[in-house]
């Protein structure tokens, strides 16, 4: 999401890197630079919030509400991404 977009719709998009390797910052920040991605990123290098999340692959989308409280996990495909986010904002 791009950070204009973030602004206007109050969404905040929070990435997670899983890494089970060492380093994971450098990684991150190159492929950050490659794709062009801005934003808050997670470093989870021993997998422990995605392990409490029950993540099982990568890509995983988890919508959470305000409130810290999941509303949606595993939206893997844009529009299944697209109808949690509607969900959150009371739009579905």
């Amino acid at each position: 999401m791009r950070v204009r977009e973030e602004a206007r719709s109050g969404l905040e998009i929070v990435l997670v890197d899983i890494w089970e390797g060492t380093q994971p910052r450098p990684e991150v920040e190159r492929f950050c630079e490659m794709w062009g991605i801005k934003g808050p990123i997670l470093l989870d290098p021993g997998a422990e919030l995605a392990g409490t999340l029950g993540v099982r692959g990568v890509p995983t989308n988890v919508a959470v509400d305000s409130d810290g409280t999941i509303r949606a996990f595993g939206a893997a495909r844009l529009d299944e991404l697209e109808q949690a986010i509607d969900e959150l904002y009371g739009r579905a």
